[in-house]
């Protein structure tokens, strides 16, 4: 059952508050929060601590069919994080990406997608230098080609993605989730399905493979291992955690995006260009009974 103990559920609630702590003086007041969907909030259960996970159907529905399958079935529970590349990714399963056997179906390429045309966009900058324009759709960072009609999922820190092979429709079950500055270098060539909302903390503890070896970890019992990983949807509603994340098409989330654009404080001496990397924007999330 998650969490073990109350004093580890008062710990992550704790903790959810204060990671908000820096948005109380920008937007407390207008900034609304979303619940997760039971069926889109993953808990990962590592020996460093709890990870939370939201998915994203809307941007990847075929990964995310198989990820929550793979979930079910218990796939994952005492799996190691076996590749895990300082300043990169920690990746994570059964070790097919690197040639394993595995009979696993395969996931078709879900490298960008075509939103609804009611799809609510929040403008976070255009001209990036990876995208036409940056964003924000239910929370996730976003890249968008308006004039193909295409959208994607960035690659930000705690992005979670599939790793595959050369070929593009080559996922299967390896995923990876992104510790340290954005790859945004594998937006678009990548199955990006889900962001950690909570827990980074967490992730950032997963130990580290030697760099001189691709940061694969030969000896298994020296990697972090998963304990468990749950869908919330699958947990008993009375023993289930909540999960909530900033809406992102708030005006306090509004104020935000323009106060970290232009920096007026007085702490800076030499004002930073008005600029604003969707990757730099805080997604604070909360979780709690």
């Amino acid at each position: 059952m998650l969490p073990k103990t109350l004093l580890n559920l008062m710990t992550m609630v704790l903790a959810a508050l204060l990671s908000t702590a820096p948005l109380a003086a920008t937007a407390a007041e207008d900034l609304v929060w979303r619940e997760v969907a039971p069926e889109n909030l993953v808990f990962m259960e590592l020996g460093e601590g709890l990870v939370t996970i939201e998915l994203n159907p809307l941007f990847a529905p075929k990964t995310v069919a198989q990820f929550r399958k793979l979930v079910q079935d218990r796939f994952y529970d005492g799996l190691s994080f076996y590749r895990v590349i300082d300043g990169f990714v920690a990746q994570g399963g059964d070790g097919s990406d690197l040639g394993e056997l595995s009979l696993v179906p395969l996931i078709p390429a879900e490298f960008e997608t075509e939103l609804p045309e009611d799809t609510e966009f929040t403008l976070a900058q255009k001209d990036d230098l990876f995208a036409p324009e940056t964003g924000f759709v239910d929370g996730f960072p976003v890249g968008r080609d308006s004039a193909g009609g295409e959208a994607w999922l960035t690659h930000c820190p705690g992005t979670v993605a599939m790793a595959r092979n050369d070929g593009a429709d080559s996922s299967r079950t390896d995923f990876y989730i992104v510790i340290g500055q954005a790859p945004r270098y594998l937006d678009r060539n990548m199955n990006v399905f889900g962001r950690v909302i909570d827990g980074m903390d967490v992730v950032q503890q997963i130990r580290r493979g030697p760099a001189a070896n691709n940061g694969i970890i030969q000896d298994d019992t020296a990697s972090s291992r998963i304990r468990t990983m749950r869908l919330a949807s699958d947990i008993p509603e009375d023993e289930r955690l909540s999960a909530f994340v900033m809406d992102t098409t708030s005006r306090g989330f509004a104020k935000l995006l323009k106060d970290r654009k232009n920096r007026k404080q007085k702490f800076f001496h030499h004002k930073p260009p008005k600029v604003l990397d969707v990757c730099q924007v805080p997604m604070a999330g909360r979780v709690t009974l």
